[in-house]
């Protein structure tokens, strides 16, 4: 007898008839109309603030910028490389690699919020920690100051991904399927615009400030102050979720093992070509990742116009950029899903991965031009950095894209029952293509930066061949009161 035909039904392919009437059950119809209206809103605040305190700790366009700056004075450019690969193995790895097994863990649990607590505790915890090294490497740069400071991000990243799994759970119980889209999408508007602000606010000033005088103390101070407020951000977002009402839904009889998860993964993959498209997608977005880790990086040996190293101080002006794209796109992606599925969205994703890395190979090309003064920065607008921002905003809406339509994904086509390990699986399973960058760092210190980021365009037009090969999801046809029950999700009652 299968895993899945132990404890929670027939062992079929995800994509199986739902029972009567064409949709799976779902906790969150059964909440009463007052507590869904509550959860809508605490749910949009949650990812509103924290949205915007991911920001001031952003891994790529942040705490890149942090480690690239104080160790390429220090080490030399080869360790400047791997340590700043380190960063991006850390907040994917570490935020990958656990959540089949807190999959395993909980998806027998009839209620996830107690769980989301104690997280809450810990990351707390991670980041008390981190904002110690950062003080640390304010008057020393060595390898135990950078030890803690990996360490505690370590903890941060760890909760990130158990929370990821946790929260798209209490999601699927909290918010009725046919306003996910509407929801995420309003999270995610209402915080890039607020995290915009905040980038050219107070990300932008704080970094600025001693800038002109390569100060490596004054430089890690000022992250120190960002960590700070994204740090107490993040707890205060933690605890707006912790006040929604998560009601009691459809969940395993019984714990499974990790081995039997995996089991029950990989035969999903085999029998459901939309769930084995969807692994070639979050295989495809690790090599896409890769030009959001070295994007710092590449700025800073490529626009020389710009002046060596300068884009490092540009990490306000990037979180704005990155933000506006994702606020400009959001309240679209979530219209999309809602109104034609997950598939446009995904196609529409994976355009955005070819185009982003191309127009960062197209920038270092071009004469300046001209030359704008940039506000609160000793630097210049030309031409080649303008086109280098907008590849940046091109990014930031391929992530919005994959966010969006990946969640409505796997929140719409999972089985209610074994959301958690249909989630984790994929995440855990693709887990080891985390160390990426650190075949990436060797080959932008061997052959150079440039070849790295030809071969993201490749991983973008990956991306973008297996968006196409996922079938069209009806679901917003079932929200438009036209019923088909082709697509929807097994195990459902």
């Amino acid at each position: 007898m299968s895993t899945e035909a132990s404890d929670a039904g027939p062992d079929v392919p995800p994509t199986a008839p739902a029972p009567a009437g064409g949709r799976p059950f779902a906790a969150a119809e059964t909440v009463p109309a007052g507590t869904s209206r509550r959860n809508y809103i605490l749910g949009i605040i949650n990812g509103t603030v924290g949205t915007v305190a991911y920001d001031f700790i952003h891994p790529d366009l942040i705490l890149t910028g942090l480690v690239f700056a104080l160790t390429l004075s220090t080490f030399g450019d080869t360790w400047a490389y791997f340590l700043v690969a380190m960063v991006s193995i850390i907040n994917k790895g570490g935020s990958l690699l656990p959540q089949l097994y807190v999959s395993s863990m909980l998806e027998h649990r009839p209620r996830k919020r107690p769980f989301y607590i104690l997280l809450t505790f810990v990351r707390g915890f991670g980041a008390a920690m981190l904002l110690v090294a950062m003080w640390l490497l304010a008057s020393r740069v060595d390898w135990l100051t950078l030890g803690l400071f990996f360490a505690a991000f370590l903890i941060v990243s760890v909760c990130m991904g158990a929370g990821y799994v946790i929260t798209l759970d209490m999601f699927g119980r909290m918010i009725r399927m046919e306003r996910i889209g509407s929801f995420l999408g309003t999270r995610e508007l209402l915080g890039g615009a607020f995290s915009l602000v905040a980038g050219l606010v107070i990300v932008q000033p704080i970094l600025s400030r001693g800038a002109a005088g390569h100060d490596n103390a004054i430089l890690a101070s000022n992250y120190f102050w960002l960590g700070l407020i994204g740090s107490t951000l993040t707890v205060v977002a933690m605890v707006f979720l912790i006040m929604c009402h998560e009601e009691e839904g459809p969940r395993a009889k019984h714990r499974t093992t990790l081995a039997q998860s995996l089991i029950r993964g990989w035969r999903w993959v085999k029998r459901n070509p939309d769930y084995r498209a969807y692994l070639w997608l979050r295989i495809a977005f690790r090599f896409n990742d890769l030009g959001m880790t070295f994007f710092i990086p590449y700025g800073v040996q490529k626009l020389r116009s710009a002046g060596p190293g300068s884009v490092v101080v540009l990490g306000g002006i990037l979180v704005a950029t990155f933000k506006l794209s994702r606020v400009v796109t959001s309240g679209f992606w979530g219209w999309t899903v809602d109104h034609y599925g997950d598939r446009v969205c995904l196609i529409g994703t994976g355009l955005c991965f070819v185009l982003a890395p191309s127009l960062a190979l197209l920038a270092p090309l071009l004469p300046p031009v001209f030359g704008l003064p940039i506000p609160l920065t000793t630097m210049a607008l030309d031409l080649p950095l303008v086109v280098y921002l907008m590849a940046l905003v091109v990014i930031g809406a391929a992530y919005q894209g994959s966010i969006i339509g990946g969640n409505r994904f796997l929140i719409g086509r999972a089985p209610p029952r074994r959301r958690l390990s249909y989630i984790g699986f994929l995440n855990t399973i693709t887990s080891p293509l985390t160390l990426l960058p650190l075949v990436a760092a060797t080959i932008a210190d061997r052959l150079g930066i440039t070849t790295l980021f030809v071969l993201i365009v490749c991983g973008g037009f990956l991306y973008l061949y297996w968006a196409m090969r996922v079938r069209r999801d009806t679901k917003p046809a079932i929200a438009r009161g036209k019923p088909s029950a082709a697509e929807a999700p097994a195990d459902g009652v």
